[in-house]
């Protein structure tokens, strides 16, 4: 088996040798979503990681304060498209916590799943492939707290800049 160019252009698998990536493809499940259905919904509890093999999927985070019936309730935050190299619920493969955001199919979509216990079951008897994924999921998590982290400093500027201070 060959490994397929989108995943290698999936971030976490990137420093795996042909011989790792065939072995984690292994441990990857296809599933099919139809254009307009809920992949992954906020709130719910996550325990797998997708590549997004074909098709588009749009992310979204529920707004915290609705002022009236006017205002969305969602803010698109992304397109995902599969021929970027996609993946999405990777805080999952870590911990049991309920899903950061939505993520729904703007088209028919196929992916590949990884359930967190094949992953966790994956690199405890493979240490040094579990080390290159789990480090690369590190910078990866680290890159949204830090662009989370800019997002916030812009907003507080932009609020005390409304308030007059």
């Amino acid at each position: 088996m060959s490994i397929p160019e989108y995943f290698k252009k999936i971030f976490i698998f990137q420093d795996l040798t042909e011989e790792e990536g065939e072995r984690v493809l292994q441990l990857l499940t296809p599933v099919f979503y139809y254009q307009g259905q809920v992949i992954l919904k906020e709130g719910e509890p996550g325990d797998s990681l997708y590549l997004l093999n074909e098709g588009e999927v749009e992310v979204t985070k529920r707004l915290t304060m609705a002022l009236d019936q006017d205002t969305p309730t969602e803010k698109l935050m992304m397109r995902l498209r599969a021929e970027d190299g996609v993946s999405f619920g990777e805080m999952a493969l870590l911990e049991k916590e309920a899903r950061s955001a939505t993520v729904k199919a703007l088209s028919d979509c196929r992916l590949l799943e990884l359930r967190r216990q094949d992953f966790l079951t994956y690199i405890q008897e493979n240490p040094g492939t579990g080390i290159k994924i789990t480090l690369r999921l590190a910078q990866l998590l680290s890159r949204y707290l830090r662009k989370t982290n800019q997002d916030v400093v812009k907003l507080t500027t932009a609020l005390a800049i409304s308030l007059g201070g």
